[in-house]
């Protein structure tokens, strides 16, 4: 585990440490652990025995013979010499006395956050990396998320081989009963119940599961436009249910995939806006009346010709500096915005009268 440490991170809780003392074992000659056994080799169509005498001069005793090296393909009679070295010792010198807990972050355990959004029902999905190459057993979990910046990265760790395994838990344990454990200096945690056994490579498991109610979303953001026609950008909003960490969500409609969407640390009823791209059928259309060389008369219409309701959202941004006049728009300092839902094969429209400086 010492290389997957973070270097900065290793701490012994409890007592007032005075000196960490670190030793590397010397890297051993794998032969070592045969000398004195029987080994194999295949020569000349047939397998022969030799005896290891020196690991260090690679001495076989062969026939009554002595051989530096073998030739052919050698095989051995058990793993053992073949078993990863053992890490680096860390010695503590400390002050204290009771126990003692050892803390450390490493990068072979890591998390990572995903969702899915299915006709109203936000899941998120924890991704478990277990990169120590053994079983793990973890008696309290919490999963933090947020920004967290390293700076130092420690040593390299051999990527996971790519399967998935689901979470082994104990007996008494839901993974529906994960909550929200709280906020710290900007992350959120998330507490996993009981006991978790996380094999090495992948785990996924469901942590966050709620109802929520999304609004589809038609959404517009431009400069100053006379063109006639103009095109919306797809998405669904909806207040987030708890606290939400960032994460890409996959969105499901009535059983169709309608596409992925990042979105960012949401704090509890602030809003998740996930767009998707263009609409086919998301088109308003726009008459624009040139009143004088800087006055311009702007009427937009919107239709919308589905089955359900649409959410509309246009803002437009205005050469600097104009004069704006109309009703029912909220100003905005960069131009415009405009909010409104219409109903099924609803219509509506709106007016403004732009005026630019004279040039």
């Amino acid at each position: 585990m010492f290389q997957s440490l973070v270097p900065g991170t290793l701490r012994l809780i409890g007592v007032t440490e005075q000196l960490r003392r670190v030793q590397v074992a010397a890297q051993q000659n794998p032969l070592t652990a045969y000398v004195g056994k029987e080994l194999q080799f295949y020569w000349e169509g047939q397998w022969r025995r030799a005896t290891l005498v020196s690991a260090e001069r690679n001495l076989y005793l062969y026939e009554g013979r002595y051989l530096v090296g073998l030739p052919g393909t050698v095989a051995y009679p058990d793993p053992s010499g073949f078993n990863a070295a053992p890490g680096p010792k860390v010695i503590f010198r400390y002050q204290g006395a009771g126990a003692g807990t050892l803390a450390y972050l490493t990068r072979a355990l890591t998390w990572s956050l995903r969702y899915t959004l299915e006709d109203g029902e936000l899941t998120g999905w924890a991704t478990l990396t277990n990169g120590l190459g053994r079983p793990l057993q973890l008696g309290r979990t919490e999963l933090v998320a947020g920004s967290v910046p390293l700076l130092e990265g420690g040593f390299n760790v051999p990527a996971p081989r790519p399967e998935t395994r689901m979470l082994q838990a104990a007996p008494a344990t839901d993974v529906s009963e994960a909550e929200f454990a709280g906020e710290a200096a900007g992350t959120y945690r998330y507490r996993l119940p009981g006991e978790v056994t996380l094999e090495p490579g992948l785990t996924e498991l469901p942590f966050i599961r709620t109802r929520v109610q999304p609004i589809y979303l038609w959404r517009l953001q431009m400069g100053f436009s006379t063109e006639r026609e103009l095109a919306f950008v797809r998405g669904f909003r909806f207040a987030a249910p708890e606290n939400l960490a960032a994460g890409v969500v996959s969105i499901r409609e009535q059983g169709v995939f309608v596409g992925q969407a990042g979105t960012g640390d949401t704090a509890k009823g602030n809003n998740v806006s996930l767009m998707l791209g263009p609409d086919p059928e998301g088109r308003a259309t726009r008459q624009v009346e040139q009143q004088a060389r800087n006055r311009f008369r702007v009427t937009t219409s919107v239709r919308n010709p589905k089955s359900y309701p649409v959410e509309v959202e246009i803002q437009e941004m205005m050469p600097q500096p104009f004069t704006l006049e109309g009703e029912g728009l909220e100003r905005i300092p960069e131009g415009y915005r405009i909010r409104f839902t219409l109903a099924p094969n609803q219509n509506r429209s709106y007016t403004y009268t732009l005026t630019l400086p004279q040039r």
